[in-house]
């Protein structure tokens, strides 16, 4: 392949030197069958022996699993979380960058390439792997966290990183608050409370009437908490209905499709009629308050003689 496309993500645990290269630049260049050596990332002075090798397609799903902590969330990557990745690697065939598995014996865990690994199944392409046995969970947990820095995971799904890092905590006996998984995280505690909100109020079907996670953002979020909050059975109706809206489904544009499921999904319920029209036409109008039961009579001055002034006066004083 002459030029470089946009096949495969760029690691950063990798960007560390080794000799006059990186260690991201030789994981581009293995092929199948190279042995290379790493420092780990948990500790550099500890070194992980990896195997480049090919999974065949058929045995991918089979072989290999994604880490439990991995942030990105495996049932919502489709054609369109991968798209980017997708049409280079189903015209070559395989990932050019290889994903990182550690390996325990029957499968193999993905610690970093789970998007590599799902634009391989959509396009029923190889997977080049590097594998080992030398990792261990600290170096699959700082993986699970860097190898997303390609593309971000969606608020969502940072949302439940940031719970489980809470759960941590208070497993801990500390209290889980927003500071202190701020500081773990590296983050603002107020990006931990909103990704944490969203990914508590707002259900994962809500999430997957969007093209990608990635579409619902904070100000997204917050509409759609808001609209649930106001009335929770006429959202979770909306919801049902617009997972066969042919009309919504029918958008090519993957952000104005995902601005319309906004939409629908968040727009202010019509106020109610707070007037009944007793009569109408065009001089007279009487109305009757739903609420209170109050009767309002509009006469147009073209009509209103005195006489008939006089015997609506006389008319109305004989209400008691």
């Amino acid at each position: 392949m002459a030029t470089k496309r946009k096949n495969d993500t760029r690691l950063d645990p990798f960007a560390t030197a080794v000799g006059n290269s990186s260690l991201d630049a030789l994981l581009e260049q293995a092929n199948a069958g190279d042995v290379i050596r790493m420092p780990a990332p948990s500790d550099p002075t500890r070194e992980i022996t990896l195997v480049c090798k090919v999974i065949a397609h058929a045995d991918i799903e089979s072989s290999t699993t994604v880490y439990g902590k991995n942030r990105r969330v495996q049932s919502l990557l489709n054609e369109k979380s991968v798209s980017d990745i997708l049409p280079a690697i189903s015209e070559d065939g395989r990932n050019q960058h290889p994903a990182l598995l550690w390996d325990q014996g029957n499968t193999s865990l993905v610690l970093a390439g789970s998007r590599r690994r799902k634009a391989c199944i959509l396009a029923n392409a190889d997977y080049l792997v590097l594998s080992s046995p030398d990792f261990t969970d600290e170096d699959a947990k700082i993986l699970a966290v860097s190898s997303d820095q390609y593309i971000a995971p969606s608020l969502w799904e940072l949302g439940q990183a940031y719970q489980h890092t809470k759960n941590e905590l208070i497993e801990q006996g500390k209290k889980g608050s927003y500071r202190e998984i701020s500081a773990i995280e590296g983050v603002s505690h107020t990006a931990v409370a909103d990704a944490i909100k969203a990914y508590e109020q707002i259900p994962a079907d809500v999430i997957s009437l969007y093209p990608t996670a990635n579409h619902v953002g904070r100000e997204v979020a917050k509409k759609l908490v808001s609209a649930k909050e106001r009335d929770e059975q006429a959202f979770n109706n909306l919801v049902a209905a617009l997972h066969s809206d042919d009309e919504i489904n029918a958008i090519a544009s993957d952000d104005k499709r995902a601005m319309a499921i906004t939409r629908r999904l968040t727009a202010e319920p019509q106020a109610a009629a707070k007037r009944e029209a007793v009569l109408e036409n065009e001089f007279i109008s009487v109305q009757r308050n739903l609420k209170s039961g109050d009767v309002s009579i509009k006469i147009d001055n073209k009509v209103m003689t005195d006489k008939r002034l006089e015997q609506l006066t006389k008319l109305l004083n004989a209400f008691n």
